[in-house]
């Protein structure tokens, strides 16, 4: 059966996710999606890093085992990663800095910036990267710098990114709009790194109007297990 870890927004907790749920189990009542688990833990505003807490080691090194050798889930069906905003950060993060571990990710209306975050971001004020906010232990911590030991780590893991085009406007400007980031993700890791993917901009915000089909969308591409064969033995 696969499990499904499930990365809430910044301020969130583990009910963030609820219409989630619902529409996952909504889809295997209807046959549309296999049965599969899911655990969705709370983190406030932590982007899903060793910041304030350590919450990175916490789920990585405490939850995920205990769910996977304690309650047998995620063995076989494999293990997805998925979030919206701040977890789609989480999600891309954790995905790249574990490729052994996952089988696929889901980031939706992700707080990606391959740079510096805007000013507004709590990013910069959530004291996950130091307080004050510190350049260096973000760069250390951003996706970009996770992409050449994953390149050289030789595991492509399945990515689906999504964001629509009616999301949040930067003041800052649009190059930190979540649609413009999603795609600089997306050629990175399909055009540049080769790995498989799917990319999704389509109508609506940041809201699940717009996550709750693209959740589902996503997890129907990834069990159809896309370049699964990249996975180690």
């Amino acid at each position: 059966m696969p499990l499904l870890l499930l990365l809430h927004g910044s301020g969130g907790d583990e009910r963030s996710w609820d219409p989630g749920l619902e529409a996952l189990q909504e889809a295997m009542a209807q046959g549309r999606l296999p049965s599969m688990a899911a655990v969705a833990p709370a983190s406030g505003t932590s982007w899903w890093v060793d910041g304030r807490d350590a919450v990175e080691s916490a789920v990585i090194g405490d939850l995920l085992p205990h769910v996977q050798r304690d309650l047998g889930l995620g063995r076989a069906g494999g293990l997805v990663v998925a979030g919206f905003s701040m977890g789609g950060y989480g999600a891309v993060r954790y995905a790249l800095r574990y490729p052994d571990l996952f089988d696929g990710a889901i980031a939706m209306s992700s707080a990606l910036y391959d740079d510096l975050p805007p000013p507004g971001s709590s990013a910069r004020s959530s004291g996950a990267f130091g307080t004050p906010f510190d350049e260096g232990r973000w760069r250390e911590r951003n996706y970009p710098a996770l992409l050449d030991a994953y390149r050289g780590s030789g595991r492509r893991v399945p990515f689906f990114i999504a964001a629509g085009d009616g999301d949040w406007n930067e003041p800052a400007g649009w190059r930190f709009n979540t649609e413009v980031q999603s795609l600089r993700l997306f050629e990175r890791l399909t055009k540049e790194i080769g790995g498989p993917g799917r990319m999704r901009v389509d109508a609506g915000g940041h809201d699940w109007g717009f996550w709750r089909p693209m959740f589902l969308e996503g997890l129907r591409y990834l069990l159809k297990d896309p370049g699964r064969g990249d996975r180690r033995s």
